[in-house]
């Protein structure tokens, strides 16, 4: 969806009932939003198909490792679509979890519990619920003593306080009260509306804080999915924040305080300067901001400069005749040896007319490296143009994955996130993030294949797995387990540029899918 001209509109006047956010949530599209973006909680979220606020916050809190105990997380999937019911151990417990499909989520959950079926005291209750929070399971079994004395005095039978304790007890571990789940929910839906109509004003919001659960490189990957591209810095352009500009379509502009190792002096001196008046050329620029050498240097690999239509070979000339006559005079008006270098004068290359620069450009490899390099991530094309020799149209998109259910398939893709969990037998296992051209997809490397492959996932920053497309039980998303993977294919014609493969002729990838 195309972002509007005008400004998000507040953040109050986003409606909890819109069918295209709640879509994006369920579909796995909520990559940085904050509080659901992370692999684990977009899983959750498609495996739920969630679809109001309530399911939303109780999955922002059931994910947590205390609620997330006794399987709770698959319970409530269940649950909350319709596909296992509803149960209860007593009455009482109807009326304490009644807003959590029968399952216990929230802290309060378990002060109602310990009040209403069990007869503590609120204070007593409250002991149990620090105690399970931190863990202090000692104090737990102390107090779990204290529960079954006193649901006996209620008259409860044996076998149903264990089973209500054993609900209780599981939920050890750090977790959420209500409320705490309610913010989380409700800014997160806010967020995810910015995103599905206005994706290019949130991107840059998401670029310029600068703390989401991915690496920079992630968000850039979602602009480009997102249809945003990205602009090279520019000396010129105002403020030190990831900018939305419209050429003709919304893009959003690279500041060029972003760039790496840039001091705290230069910055301030940039953007004060900046504000007072725009730069007319290098050498106004350089006396202005007086930048250190390997700044000045990095500002021109990045095409800082190239607003004025300089060739680089002209601004690397111009860079070190700069260098080379600039005093050590620090008054900010004096010091110029030549005076075609004084703010006032015109704007010339200063090349002697006896010197023939080379009319050679950077190559689209070079200036992606540099970018890489100096910014964190590409900006003149889509980052995986970095791998130009890659067979990317030999294998089968991320995108078309869910059409080979129970199928055993090849992909490829750059890893994006991975991190080694343990099973419960204690094997370490692994998940990777793999993104193409056409999205991203999560899979697994259990303990098995992991001890195989798991130091292959570590030397190649693309990877080519094979693996079986594992549907959720609602149809609505899948996971993709790992039995094999290694370096990616590579083209005949390693020059042949990089380019998107189109994901409807996608046939061209079924020799690899068994």
């Amino acid at each position: 969806h195309p972002p509007s001209s005008t400004p998000p509109p507040p953040l109050s006047e986003a409606p909890f009932d819109d069918r295209r956010v709640w879509t994006l949530i369920a579909s796995g599209g909520a990559r940085a939003v904050h509080h659901i973006e992370s692999p684990a909680m977009t899983s959750l979220c498609r495996m739920s198909r969630v679809h109001n606020i309530e399911g939303l916050i109780a999955l922002v809190s059931v994910i947590r490792p205390g609620a997330a105990n006794e399987q709770n997380k698959l319970r409530f999937t269940r649950r909350y679509q319709g596909l296992e019911p509803v149960t209860y151990p007593h009455p009482i417990l109807a009326e304490c979890l009644g807003d959590a499909w029968g399952l216990v989520i929230y802290e309060e959950h378990i002060l109602l519990i310990c009040e209403r079926f069990a007869g503590l005291s609120p204070g007593q209750a409250d002991q149990l619920r620090r105690a399970l929070s931190r863990g202090h399971m000692a104090r737990v079994d102390a107090l779990g003593r204290e529960f079954h004395r006193a649901a006996r005095a209620r008259g409860h039978p044996e076998d149903l306080i264990a089973t209500v304790w054993s609900m209780v007890r599981n939920f050890a571990g750090y977790s959420f009260c209500k409320a705490h789940s309610t913010a989380y929910a409700v800014e997160a839906y806010q967020s995810a509306w910015l995103k599905c109509y206005f994706p290019a004003d949130f991107m840059a919001a998401v670029l310029t804080q600068g703390k989401g659960f991915y690496d920079p490189l992630v968000y850039v990957l979602e602009c480009h999915r997102l249809g945003v591209p990205l602009l090279r810095p520019d000396v010129n352009q105002p403020g030190p924040r990831f900018e939305v500009e419209t050429h003709p379509r919304p893009a959003i502009r690279v500041p060029l305080t972003r760039l790496k190792n840039l001091t705290e002096k230069t910055r301030d001196r940039l953007l004060d300067e900046r504000a007072r008046a725009p730069f007319t050329s290098m050498a106004d620029f350089y006396q202005r901001v007086q930048p250190l050498p390997e700044e000045l240097e990095a500002m021109v690999r990045v095409g800082a400069f190239d607003g004025w239509n300089l060739p680089r070979t002209a601004q690397f000339w111009e860079v070190r005749r700069l260098l080379r006559h600039r005093t050590s005079n620090d008054r900010p008006t004096q010091g110029w040896l030549f005076p075609e270098l004084a703010p006032e004068a015109p704007f010339t290359s200063g090349i002697p007319a006896h010197v023939n620069l080379p009319a050679r450009q950077p190559t689209l490899q070079e200036r992606l490296a540099d970018e890489l390099e100096l910014l964190g991530f590409p900006v003149s094309a889509h980052p995986l143009a970095l791998y130009p020799d890659i067979a990317w149209e030999s294998y089968c998109p991320v995108s078309c994955l869910a059409e080979h259910a129970g199928q055993q398939v090849t992909t490829c893709g750059l890893v994006v996130e991975q991190r080694v969990h343990h099973q419960i037998t204690g094997e370490p296992m692994k998940f990777l993030t793999l993104a193409d051209w056409t999205g991203m997809v999560e899979t697994e490397l259990f303990a098995p294949t992991y001890r195989t492959y798991g130091p292959v996932t570590l030397r190649y920053p693309v990877l080519e797995v094979t693996g079986r497309v594992e549907p959720f039980e609602n149809g609505c998303g899948f996971t993709l387990r790992v039995e094999r993977a290694g370096p990616p294919r590579r083209r005949s014609s390693p020059h042949r540029p990089a380019t998107a493969p189109d994901p409807t002729s996608h046939q061209a990838a079924l020799p690899a899918i068994a």
